[in-house]
């Protein structure tokens, strides 16, 4: 074995021991993705009960920017709910498809939910639209309890 070949030795047996605290962090990764899914979907719930207060339970109270819908700015969690209250004034019913939802773990306390769907609105008049969109949320490990503590969507053109 050349000089070159010691350090590639060391590099592999390396990675091999390494394996082991791997696949423990890969299974760390995977619950955290799991439980930040799990609250995403019961956020889709409480949103398809057109419920913006169960909604807004997954949510931390911020005066950070809280929540940014097709570029308006809404800093504190209670002006973001009141703005949700009043967009759901006069629906009857909504149901959201997600076409894609992508968890990114940043740390055991942070992760990022990136998705694109689309919601499907009825009024209380009977009409119904449907409106494709993207979102990102950051969750933070609050308590034990996921929580998101900024969201951003934004309603896609169709073209």
């Amino acid at each position: 074995m050349g000089r070159r070949g010691v350090p590639t030795l060391l590099g592999v047996l390396l990675a091999a021991a390494a394996g082991g605290g791997l696949s423990a962090t890969r299974a760390e990764t995977k619950s955290i993705e799991d439980a930040v899914l799990e609250v995403s979907a019961q956020m889709t719930l409480a949103g398809e009960a057109v419920d913006a207060d169960r909604l807004f339970s997954f949510m931390l109270d911020t005066d950070k920017g809280s929540v940014i819908q097709n570029g308006v700015v809404m800093v504190t969690r209670q002006e973001a709910l009141e703005r949700v209250r009043s967009n759901l004034r006069g629906i009857s019913r909504i149901q959201y498809r997600w076409k894609k939802q992508y968890v990114k773990v940043l740390s055991p306390e942070v992760a990022v939910l990136t998705a694109e769907g689309e919601s499907t609105a009825t009024t209380t008049a009977g009409d119904t639209f449907t409106t494709p969109f993207a979102q990102t949320v950051v969750f933070v490990l609050e308590a034990g309890s996921w929580k998101a503590i900024h969201a951003h969507q934004s309603s896609l053109r169709t073209q």
